[in-house]
């Protein structure tokens, strides 16, 4: 037949198209079931892996918190003042954890510090945020923070609420900014001195002032503690001689009141009274009134009286805030925000923790409960008895597990669902992302092949060089090899 100019199509379908097509679909739908497979796999391991961290450092926290009811002398049902203690306490930890870098865990730690001092559930929870911000001030262990602040306050006769701590924790930080030494040394020479303190006319500002004098000229820590304790005491309980020898300057250590007078207006009377006499003279009345321990310690005192001690006592007076802002700098570091992840991370378990508390006890609480119906089966009947118990328990275990786990289930499920709806709704996102990965290392391929490309010419090059110009060495060093074999 001839061709008549028309154009002809084969409308017929190609079965090996058709199933190409089907297999593609199939392939995609295999992969998009894969990636489902592992998103699921993926939660499901992550909640895996979530509960039981979140099982461990609950138990942990409701541990220690244990400890300290047990300290306290409370329960979980104790009220005081209309407010359940254990309860208060719980909050004021809990609340720690999620806003310090102090975990959970260890401000409960540091409740039962203050428990052992005999602080009741009001003042403790009062008390933390003090002791915490003073133990990251110093850079403390919690243990001695605690120790500090309690002993401290009781032997300088303060109350200790969170107002006088605050106010001694900033004293402290103040003082070790402004002389040489630290907020621990303070600590430690606050210790020594003790209830002696309890004479200083101006308190804690006038402790701190005196031992930062001290400090400067290298007397601190336990050291200058001791010497303060000491010439406080060589000043308001003189020995016989060293009461003459003051009476004989004109030195009065106490008020009309009987009350004894700050120790910067003591030394500078005892400056001024010293100020005609040679080196060997004052350093003889100094020893009458101080022996020869603290002759050290009074010649510090000495020189540092005055003007010294008085700008100390003004920068003291002006020191609201110095310890919380200590503390903000010393945390700001990366370990800082490394242990404020880690407290916070321990909270958000802590707090998984609780919704699953009771459940998790009542099936501890039974498992007990069913190994001692076992062993009273076994000690009865032996094996015979034991294996007529032993389809009971399993039986009453079937029956509660089944009661929770639709419960497991559900939450499984809306996990899973929750992923893959926040995958699809942030796919624009992730897209983006991957594009701008592939890309900037698209980018950095470009930019680096050249550069290895002409490092690689100018190696060959420069080896090619240098055997040319040591190849009649080469050759001479190949024969001399060659011979002996």
């Amino acid at each position: 037949m001839a061709f008549d100019g028309t154009l002809k199509f084969d409308t017929a379908i190609d079965k090996t198209g058709f199933k190409l097509g089907l297999d593609s679909l199939g392939g995609i739908a295999k992969k998009g079931m894969t990636l489902v497979t592992a998103a699921v796999g993926a939660a499901s391991a992550a909640v895996t892996a979530l509960g039981g961290y979140a099982v461990g450092v609950g138990k942990d926290f409701e541990s220690s918190m244990a400890q300290v009811a047990a300290t306290m002398g409370i329960t979980k049902d104790t009220v005081e003042d209309g407010v359940n203690s254990y309860d208060l306490l719980k909050e004021a930890a809990a609340a720690a954890g999620e806003s310090t870098t102090f975990s959970a865990s260890e401000a409960a730690d540091a409740l039962n510090y203050l428990a052992l001092a005999g602080y009741d559930a009001a003042k403790a929870a009062d008390a933390l945020p003090a002791v915490l911000d003073l133990a990251a001030a110093g850079g403390l262990d919690l243990a001695y923070a605690s120790d500090l602040a309690t002993d401290a306050m009781a032997a300088l006769g303060i109350e200790a609420t969170s107002e006088n701590l605050t106010r001694f924790g900033d004293e402290m930080a103040k003082t070790a900014s402004k002389a040489n030494t630290s907020v621990a040394q303070l600590g430690e020479a606050v210790l020594t001195v003790g209830g002696t303190a309890k004479s200083l006319a101006g308190g804690t500002t006038e402790l701190n002032a005196a031992l930062g004098v001290l400090a400067n000229r290298g007397i601190k820590g336990s050291e200058g503690g001791t010497a303060l304790r000491n010439m406080i005491l060589a000043l308001s309980a003189p020995t016989d001689k060293a009461a003459c020898a003051m009476a004989e300057l004109g030195l009065e250590v106490f008020d009309a009141a009987g009350n004894m007078r700050p120790m910067n207006e003591i030394f500078k009377d005892l400056d001024s009274a010293l100020s005609g006499m040679s080196e060997g003279e004052k350093t003889q009345v100094l020893n009458e009134i101080f022996n020869k321990v603290d002759l050290k310690s009074a010649q510090a005192m000495l020189a540092g009286c005055s003007e010294e001690f008085d700008a100390l006592t003004d920068a003291l007076g002006d020191c609201d805030g110095a310890m919380s802002q200590m503390a903000d700098t010393m945390n700001d570091t990366l370990e800082g925000d490394l242990k404020s992840l880690s407290s916070k991370a321990e909270a958000f378990g802590i707090s998984i923790y609780e919704g699953i508390n009771e459940p998790m006890r009542e099936l501890a609480q039974l498992g007990g409960e069913y190994i001692s119906q076992l062993t009273d089966a076994f000690k009865e009947g032996g094996f015979e008895g034991l294996a007529e118990s032993l389809g009971d328990v399993l039986g009453q275990a079937i029956t509660k597990l089944s009661e929770y786990l639709p419960s497991v289930l559900e939450m499984g499920t809306a996990i899973v669902e929750n992923l893959i709806i926040g995958l699809v709704s942030n796919i624009d996102g992730i897209s983006q992302s991957a594009s701008q990965i592939m890309m900037t290392l698209l980018g950095s391929v470009t930019e680096i092949f050249p550069k290895l490309l002409v490092a690689g010419v100018e190696i060959m090059t420069s080896l090619t060089q240098g055997m040319a110009r040591s190849a009649s060495k080469l050759s001479k060093a190949a024969i001399e090899g060659v011979k002996p074999l």
